[in-house]
């Protein structure tokens, strides 16, 4: 009897920036490296190409938009059940969240976080309506979810629609590392960093508040604040506007640098010569820069939400109250106690072997197992 199928669809690459991305990047180049594994892993479309293509990422002309959402659906509901049977696949595995409404074998969507239940006034009405009908209808039989913490997994039992489909977690990995010849390099200047696309539940505004009053002190006039990312997907998840008004306001803004999207090394330099991550989000589905940043040695600043929290464990400081003020004595703490500094950085870095592309690709696998075992 020869190796149960799994059929990975990677479409959403298409446009995929942020944690999805490097959801289905790692759990690919895993595969693909490995010359043995416990299934036969159908890749499709094709990784590579999908990932390099650039015709429906950025910003992103309206029409672009609803020509992908009307491919993706029409992919989800048509192709990729066609594909299942074509490729005889026993299981579906959809990184992407949607699960086609049948198909051969066993469905598996991996959600991510609550964000669609959470804040629905964010979308837009109707596509939302549809886009959670097809992922209830699709999950319905013989669906089943994965999730990337343990505080999604609460949150999705308390949501009706999925109250009795069997839930799992598998923690994701990162898939940014330090690079030796940019660690080598001098940093012209000292800053926080914050990394991620430019959303109001992201609580930059608090951040840049927070900076400013820090930088009033006169021994810290000299440091800097680095926002790196784009403007959020959506208009009226969008804060980039107004963050860059309140710079304007705060007269800040020759000491906030907006770098926008850059690439993965560009990424990883700053990454490397940060003194601090802060992440002061008010809602996550895991938190994955937190791990970038204990990977490149940083110590970290997070708020007091339930992913952030599980992610970061022990390694870093959590404010007791999600306040300008409160972050503003983190950030003074870390500039002030250079023991504290090098015991968060030690315990991120023990704290990211739980974290590890391989740890991942193998409970990965021994979810497939339980899944297709029943």
């Amino acid at each position: 009897m020869g190796k149960a199928r799994i059929l990975i669809d990677v479409y959403y690459l298409h446009v995929a920036r942020t944690g999805i991305r490097t959801y289905i990047t790692s759990l690919c180049e895993e595969i693909l490296k490995r010359e043995e594994t416990d299934f036969e892993y159908i890749i499709n479309p094709d990784f590579h190409a999908t990932k390099s293509k650039q015709f429906f990422k950025g910003n992103t002309p309206k029409w672009k938009n609803i020509l992908f959402q009307f491919l993706y659906f029409f992919r989800k509901q048509v192709t990729l059940p066609l594909l299942s049977y074509y490729h005889q696949a026993d299981l579906v595995f959809s990184p992407d969240i949607l699960s086609p409404l049948w198909s051969r074998g066993k469905k598996v969507s991996v959600i991510h976080d609550t964000f669609f239940w959470d804040n629905p006034e964010h979308y837009q009405a109707l596509w939302l309506k549809y886009y959670l009908f097809f992922l209830k209808m699709g999950l319905k039989h013989h669906g089943e979810i994965i999730t990337i913490t343990n505080f999604s997994k609460e949150r999705l039992r308390e949501i009706n629609a999925f109250r009795h489909i069997p839930k799992r977690v598998v923690y994701p990995s990162t898939g940014l590392v330090s690079k030796k010849e940019i660690r080598n390099q001098k940093p012209r200047f000292q800053y926080f960093l914050h990394v991620g696309v430019m959303e109001k539940r992201k609580n930059l505004g608090m951040l840049i508040e927070a900076f400013a009053g820090l930088i009033q002190q006169e021994e810290h006039k000299d440091l800097k604040l680095v926002l790196v990312g784009s403007k959020g997907p959506r208009k009226a998840l969008d804060d980039h506007d107004h963050l860059i008004n309140l710079v304007k306001m705060l007269h800040v803004e020759e000491k906030v640098m907006l770098p926008g999207y850059v690439t993965e090394d560009e990424l990883s330099g700053y990454f490397n010569h940060a003194i601090a991550y802060v992440f002061p989000s008010l809602n996550e589905g895991f938190g994955l820069p937190i791990l970038e940043a204990f990977s490149f040695g940083l110590p970290v600043i997070i708020s007091n939400q339930g992913a952030l929290m599980e992610v970061a464990g022990d390694a870093a400081i959590v404010l007791e109250e999600n306040t300008k003020e409160a972050l503003q004595s983190a950030m003074v703490r870390l500039l002030e106690d250079p023991t504290l500094r090098n015991e968060l950085s030690k315990k991120g870095r023990i704290r990211l072997n739980e974290f590890s592309t391989e740890k991942f690709f193998l409970s990965l696998e021994d979810t497939f197992k339980h899944i297709l075992n029943g």
